[in-house]
């Protein structure tokens, strides 16, 4: 036997779950206007004079995996990023992984603990798939991990590298898959503009990236609840009133 609700009730919960899936989509459309605005003023930006290299103006590492044969390097508490983790991203914030080792691993992988907002990018088989560390993390050997030596260039740093995805390609070989090594990537020369150039252009986006993680964990917290909420409202465990009061706290 299978219990199938009124008509009206099943409508209920239509309603209600749409309206959660509808604010993820506004959210979501929010975010991507605020990144896409802050990359544009990017490219309004005119092209500094100064040239350095990567390895002058920034602190570049790598990553590595613990023995996948030691439980005691595994489900520890460190998130442990893989390619993955960053090319299943909707926004370039990275704040959960699917995997986790212990200090055990980390000490036995070629990875350091990268603080928060340091700068992700894969560097094999897909080059140029970007996140924003929202906490410190370890990396596998599938990254090239950046930080400005100065923290007032962050904003320039992260958006110049997105811009520059098909030169990096241009610089990647492999014969089982393209990679960009950390050497040829730390010799690569990078346009750096005066500190109050930098400070001018982070002052315009640092709040639209903060609108898009403020609006990416509100969706987080949305689709956890619709998650949740859907199973109970099927068994009848739950009312159309109790979850409508629950969905109205967090909407």
């Amino acid at each position: 036997p299978v219990r199938l609700p009124e008509r009206a009730e099943q409508r209920a919960v239509a309603e209600l779950l749409g309206a959660l899936d509808e604010k993820v989509a506004a959210n979501h459309r929010l975010a991507t206007s605020a990144l896409a605005l802050a990359s544009t003023l990017f490219e309004a930006q005119p092209t500094p004079t100064r040239q350095d290299r990567y390895d002058d103006v920034a602190l570049i590492g790598g990553g590595g995996t613990p023995s996948t044969k030691n439980e005691a390097f595994w489900n520890g508490t460190i998130p442990w990023v893989t390619p993955t983790d960053v090319t299943a991203l909707t926004l370039p914030y990275l704040v959960g992984t699917s995997r986790r080792i212990t200090d055990a691993g980390l000490a036995a992988c070629s990875s350091a603990l990268y603080p928060a907002n340091s700068i992700l990018m894969t560097s094999r088989a897909t080059i140029g798939a970007f996140a924003i560390a929202k906490v410190p993390v370890a990396v596998n050997q599938g990254f090239i991990v950046v930080r400005p030596k100065d923290e007032r260039y962050f904003m320039w740093l992260f958006h110049e590298m997105q811009n520059r995805v098909a030169e990096y390609l241009s610089h990647a070989n492999g014969a089982t898959f393209l990679e960009l090594s950390r050497g040829r990537f730390k010799d690569l020369p990078v346009h750096w503009p005066s500190i109050e150039s930098a400070s001018q252009f982070s002052a315009h986006v640092t709040p639209l990236h903060d609108r898009a993680v403020q609006v990416s964990q509100e969706n987080t917290r949305l689709e956890t609840l619709r998650d949740t909420l859907l199973p109970h409202l099927m068994s009848g465990r739950l009312s159309i009133r109790q979850a409508t009061a629950t969905a109205e706290e967090v909407l």
